[in-house]
């Protein structure tokens, strides 16, 4: 009799957990403990795991976009800025125009190489976009004398568009405010000023170093120096350019960049009838320096369009990451309710079942009851 109650009460007590069960799942939740179904409770974890690891990346390229949204406008500014320095220069490379007419030129031009570092500079949600892999520093930076230089690297920051996945964002300073100025490969000489920054073929900066010039020593990416030099040969007047003889190895590509900021300095410089030193030069010399400055601002403005269309087409490719990423993220939304939602009909089934168990169960219990030793004994 004894073992009867306690077997009953056991029963009492598994239907009581599962009437438990049933109440919670009604809240929408199919599974109130892990250990209900392992399987099922992996499947809804993966899920949930792959919506946050998602969302995580979503949340990159968004701000990304940001980013590359506002490096587009400022480039479009540039170039609008450099067209209208190509116009400047045309009039000022006819005879008609007479020396007022040149330093009126020259007033404007500066102030477009002005608006330009201003440009350059530009800072968004905290980050420098034209910074290279540091975003963190400004990129280019103006000492006592007005010259310009830049303190970033030649590398880029790169984001997750998918999981184990990564891609460039943006565009360095060296793509917005450098031109080719010359090039060579294995075995030839490469001629440079010294104002130029020398790549070599992997993004690695070649140093020329100060006072002596007359070696060129490869950078560390950190910007310290390793052990690889090369011999530099001085220039000979009247050329003021240095070279230098590349290694005979297979794949070596230099490239001597020159500043834009520099090369507006100099136009202004010559506008105004001065040479790099301040020494006053002639109307000849004026025109002279003026059809080259004029060849290189055509290098400079092809160079900024260039590199313009190379950060549309990364925008393009996080773009398309975004519409990836929403899409999987709504996909695996999907999938962890389906895997984690209570099924109406079936709990409506299991309900009517309990309460048939529950009334089966309290009969048994009063049956039972009415087999007392006291009944027995009447």
């Amino acid at each position: 009799m004894i073992s009867q109650i306690d077997q009953t009460i056991y029963r009492l007590n598994n239907l009581d957990k599962l009437q438990e069960k049933l109440n919670f799942q009604h809240g929408g939740k199919k599974l109130q403990h892990g250990s209900d179904d392992s399987v099922l409770f992996g499947r809804i974890t993966s899920a949930e795991g792959k919506i946050r690891t998602y969302e995580g990346i979503k949340t990159q390229i968004e701000r990304t976009q940001v980013q590359n949204n506002t490096a587009d406008a400022a480039m479009g500014s540039m170039i609008e800025a450099l067209r209208t320095v190509k116009s400047e220069l045309m009039k000022a490379n006819t005879s008609t125009t007479n020396d007022e007419n040149l330093k009126a030129i020259a007033v404007n031009i500066n102030g477009i190489r002005e608006n330009l570092f201003t440009l350059v500079n530009t800072n968004t949600e905290g980050e420098y976009v034209f910074a290279g892999s540091d975003s963190s520093i400004k990129p280019f930076v103006k000492d006592a004398n007005g010259n310009i230089t830049y303190e970033g690297d030649n590398r880029l920051r790169k984001v997750a568009v998918e999981e184990g996945s990564y891609r460039e964002r943006g565009v360095n300073g060296f793509d917005v405010m450098f031109f080719t100025s010359s090039s060579a490969t294995k075995g030839d000489v490469l001629s440079f000023s010294a104002n130029d920054r020398i790549l070599d073929q992997n993004g690695n900066e070649w140093v020329l170093n100060s006072p002596t010039n007359d070696t060129l020593t490869k950078m560390n990416k950190d910007g310290t120096a390793t052990t690889e030099t090369l011999a530099v040969t001085a220039p000979v007047a009247p050329d003021t350019n240095y070279s230098v003889t590349l290694p005979n190895t297979d794949g070596t590509s230099f490239e001597a960049k020159t500043n834009i900021f520099d090369l507006l300095q100099d136009i202004v410089n010559t506008l105004n009838m001065k040479d790099e030193n301040g020494n006053a030069i002639t109307r000849d010399e004026v025109m002279q320096k003026l059809s080259t400055q004029i060849e290189n601002i055509d290098k400079s403005f092809d160079s900024v369009n260039i590199s313009h269309a190379d950060l549309g087409a990364k925008n393009k490719v996080f773009e398309n990451s975004l519409d990836l990423m929403t899409s999987k993220i709504t996909q695996y939304k999907i999938l962890e309710t389906n895997l984690s939602s209570s099924d109406y009909t079936e709990l409506a089934l299991q309900a009517k079942s309990l309460e048939l168990t529950y009334a089966a169960m309290y009969s048994t219990v009063m049956r039972t009851q009415e087999l007392s030793l006291v009944n027995y004994m009447k």
